[in-house]
């Protein structure tokens, strides 16, 4: 029981560690490249506090354990991911750190002590093992912690991590001054509801109208300052290696498959071989079967390899992009026009292997050399490789179009000057990516050519709008209240039903949210019509049947709902302060110079 308990610690200590620090959310073996030898003898800085190649390495392989035990398998993009993951805890567990430091908190042994003994962790509470009748059994617990010193102290060691984050997060909570007055607001978003009608007069069914490319132009040149005037911002070309098997890696499996292909024609069990050898999760356990399918649903070549077979025969190896395959037709389910049959196959799927790896890599280091030299345009014509261009990069947005985040190319981005070339960087899905860097302005506008299709249509919604006004306007000249909606469906206008309508509510029937709309429906009576409301989706007429307005009086008894706010609030502000802290944060990552 004890080392079960062991265990189950050790997965609570790390659960309870990722949710204070806010993360979303075999061993590897590193490139490490120019980073082991060169300037950079750390993986990164938070704040001036460096993390080591070292320290990362050994909290991912704790990462990878962890997914190994609970079954889970680590393909490239896994790691991927994981590496990521991890990296982001490390920052975030320096940065709280850091907070802790600066906010003075300190936990005395007495506090420890006191935790330990009457606050067990909740997710340890459910173990079975500490419960009777399916209840938490403290007894039990502290049998445990008496019982087994070890245990003991992975308790205390926890208790000494998630105090001192309980006691920032306390704290920061208290620094929000969530007042009274400030649940009330709260409350009346959530309790000030309108059920009713409205009807929406659709853009759509405005008579045509026409924008002329002087329209489109002028309005560009009126509103250039205002609207147009943009920076800092970057853009860059860039040029992508995929990493993927090569012919070589392809024939090396191809190899193995031609063996087992001769042990099936030679007669051994299909079945027993699909079992033993298929790397296809989805069918290996059952034989190799993948039931019934028709024509478009396999890939290709699978396709093509698997209809031309007769009943019983089994094809030769065929190769897709999941690997090598052979195929055995168990029946047909029906021919004619839409023919269905019935297959089973073996897979052996193809990785990319280290030496396919390192000769992408190399083909980029080259690349960028060149781009160096002579321009990515120049490069890329001499060697045949097609260069991306990306649009205006504002330097506070970190996803990059096209290429997603990458911190290293963000840095670059920000950080050189004009016709800079990166170093070869890997992107989350694991392409070589070298960037060149075309400008980099404090200041510049938006291009007329690439945006005059977004001003027409602006310029084409808003005279649609005030041509769809002048009907709406008509049509409550000459329509009672009572007769608005069926009238109004009549005409072709839009009904859009209002049930429990309060602040920030979604309208489905117009797909957005529209404050306008919400204050006028919240402005009325029951039993009230609007006037015209105008919105940037076209002008409405509203009608509260009923209306919901907050029960002051009655929330100053609820303490439990004040509860309720006041933890959501709290919680907001601890996640808005947090959030912040990262924001602000000097972070270097250097992990593309390590070849992570």
């Amino acid at each position: 029981m004890l080392d079960d308990l062991r265990k189950k610690q050790k997965l609570v200590i790390y659960i309870v560690a990722v949710a204070f620090i806010l993360t979303g959310a075999g061993g590897a073996i590193f490139g490490l490249r120019e980073g082991l030898f060169g300037k950079k003898n750390y993986l990164g800085k938070v704040n001036g506090e460096k993390i080591t190649i070292q320290q990362f390495q050994a909290r991912l392989e704790e990462a990878y354990e962890q997914a190994r035990s609970q079954g889970r398998e680590i393909d490239d993009n896994t790691r991927r991911q994981m590496q990521n993951q991890v990296w982001d805890q490390m920052v975030n567990e320096i940065l709280i750190k850091q907070q802790l430091k600066k906010h003075r908190i300190k936990v005395s042994d007495n506090e420890i002590v006191t935790a330990i003994q009457n606050n067990p962790p909740e997710e340890l509470m459910q173990w079975e093992q500490l419960q009777t009748n399916g209840r938490f059994d403290k007894s039990k617990y502290l049998d445990a912690l008496k019982n087994d010193i070890n245990f003991y102290a992975m308790m205390e060691n926890y208790m000494r991590s998630y105090l001192p984050h309980k006691k920032l997060e306390e704290k920061i909570k208290k620094d929000a001054n969530i007042t009274l007055d400030s649940l009330k607001v709260e409350y009346d978003k959530e309790t000030n509801k309108i059920d009713g009608k409205a009807l929406w007069f659709d853009i759509n069914k405005s008579d045509p109208v026409n924008v002329s490319d002087a329209e489109v132009r002028a309005y560009y040149d009126k509103n250039k300052e205002t609207e147009y005037k943009k920076g800092p911002a970057s853009r860059i070309k860039y040029i992508t290696f995929e990493v993927k098997p090569s012919d070589m890696d392809f024939n090396l499996v191809k190899a193995e498959m031609d063996l087992l292909y001769q042990r099936l024609v030679g007669g051994e069990d299909f079945a027993q071989l699909a079992e033993a050898y298929s790397e296809d999760p989805g069918s290996a356990a059952n034989g190799g079967a993948l039931g019934e399918f028709g024509k478009g649903q396999m890939v290709p070549e699978f396709e093509q390899a698997a209809f031309a077979l007769k009943v019983g025969e089994i094809s030769k190896p065929v190769r897709s992009d999941f690997g090598w395959h052979v195929i055995r037709c168990d029946s047909i389910v029906s021919a004619g026009p839409e023919p269905m049959i019935k297959a089973s196959h073996i897979l052996l799927n193809v990785n990319t292997s280290e030496t396919t790896k390192d000769a992408i890599q190399k083909k980029a280091e080259d690349t960028r050399k060149l781009i160096s030299k002579k321009g990515i345009d120049a490069a890329a014509k001499e060697l045949k490789l097609e260069v991306a261009t990306g649009g205006w990069q504002p330097h506070d947005q970190e996803i990059i179009d096209g290429i997603g985040n990458l911190p290293e190319l963000h840095k670059f981005i920000i950080k050189k000057k004009e016709k800079s070339t990166s170093p070869v960087l890997t992107d989350q899905s694991g392409r070589y990516i070298v960037a060149y860097l075309t400008d980099n302005k404090k200041v510049y506008y938006e291009d007329f050519e690439q945006i005059k299709l977004q001003i027409k249509f602006k310029l084409e919604k808003d005279k649609k709008i005030a041509n769809v006004k002048t009907k709406a306007q008509a049509f409550l000249a000459n329509t009672t209240p009572q007769e608005y909606f069926t009238k109004g469906v009549n005409e072709g206008w839009k009904l859009v039903e209002l049930k429990g309508h309060r602040q920030g509510s979604y309208i489905p029937e117009i797909n957005a949210r529209l404050e306008e709309f919400t204050d006028a429906a919240l402005a009325l009576k029951e039993g009230e019509y609007s006037k015209l409301v105008e919105t940037k989706e076209g002008p409405f007429v509203i009608w509260a049947e009923t209306r919901t307005k907050p029960d002051y009086p009655g929330f100053d008894k609820d303490k439990d709902k004040q509860k309720e706010l006041r933890d959501r609030m709290e919680n907001a502000a601890y996640n808005r302060w947090y959030q912040d802290i990262r924001n602000n944060a000097k972070i270097i990552d250097n992990r593309a110079a390590f070849g992570l």
